[in-house]
């Protein structure tokens, strides 16, 4: 988010700097000035593209290595529609000690089978009311697009309720 938010500010300061000092006071030819609007123009597809990670798209980044899965929605290839399909998991990143670390994050996965298995049965468990906690690692198989990556989703288990005392 740090970065979608310093190239937005970026973009901000070049658009104005470059409108004020060579289209309003500027003696120069315009075909300079023709260049600097090509320049302005580039800088707001910058901010288009800032802006949509800000809006909380789901990101293509590998998912963090401990989380708690929050909710998951599958889309099965579709072979007549062309698309490939995809798992979008909300997870939100865990500490060493198990405490979660940040807010939720949507993440898209590539379609698997078994991860679709996986993310289907972790569905179910959330809506019975169960924590699902999770676990992701780089696998074997790696892709020139995106990396693979191996996602194991299990139910939390719940700690022991301290036994009573009559008083």
């Amino acid at each position: 988010m740090t970065g979608a938010v310093l190239g937005l500010g970026a973009s901000y300061v070049a658009l104005a700097t470059l409108l004020l000092s060579l289209n309003l006071r500027s003696a120069w030819r315009w075909p300079v000035k023709a260049a600097a609007i090509g320049v302005t123009a580039a800088f707001f597809i910058l901010v288009f593209v800032a802006l949509q990670a800000m809006l909380g798209w789901p990101t293509a980044a590998l998912p963090p290595a401990r989380f708690e899965l929050h909710a998951a929605l599958i889309e099965e290839p579709d072979r007549k529609g062309r698309s490939p399909g995809a798992i979008y998991l909300w997870l939100s990143p865990h500490q060493a000690d198990g405490t979660i670390a940040g807010p939720p994050r949507a993440y898209a996965l590539p379609y698997s089978r078994a991860l679709h298995e996986a993310a289907a049965r972790a569905q179910a468990g959330l809506q019975d009311g169960s924590a699902i906690d999770g676990r992701s690692r780089p696998s074997d198989r790696s892709g020139f697009a995106m990396p693979s990556v191996r996602i194991d989703l299990f139910e939390r288990a719940t700690p022991p309720l301290p036994p009573k005392t009559g008083s």
